[in-house]
C-alpha cells in the first residue's frame, strides 16, 4: 500500500517535470528572435512591458498547473510541538514563580 502511494507520487512528479519541460520549450520558441519590420518592433516594445506571452496554450498550461499540496502534519509532530509549548510554559513558570 505504501509502495503504491510512493509510486503514484513519483509518477505525478515525473509528469509535472515533463509538462514544465514542454512549457519551457514552447515559451522558448516564442522568444526566438525573428526578422520583423519596424512597425512590428514598435508593437513588440509596446507589449514587452506587459510580461505576457503570445502563446495562449502556454498561458493555459501555466494557469492549469496544479500547486503542490501542503503535507499534513504527522501525529508525532503534533506531540512534539505540544511538549515544546508545555516545556516553555514550565520554564516561564519556574522563572517567574513567587514561591522561591
Amino acid at each position: 500500500m505504501v509502495d503504491m502511494a510512493k509510486m503514484k507520487e513519483e509518477a505525478l512528479q515525473r509528469k509535472r517535470q515533463h509538462e514544465e519541460k514542454e512549457l519551457k520549450k514552447q515559451l522558448g520558441l516564442d522568444k526566438r528572435p525573428a526578422r520583423r519590420s519596424s512597425s512590428a518592433s514598435r508593437e513588440r516594445t509596446r507589449t514587452a512591458g506587459r510580461g505576457t506571452t503570445r502563446n495562449p496554450s502556454a498561458q493555459r498550461a501555466l494557469a492549469q498547473r496544479p500547486q503542490p499540496k501542503k503535507r499534513k502534519r504527522s501525529v508525532s509532530r503534533w506531540v512534539l510541538d505540544i511538549l515544546l509549548v508545555l516545556g516553555a510554559l514550565l520554564v516561564v513558570l519556574v522563572m517567574l514563580s513567587p514561591f522561591r
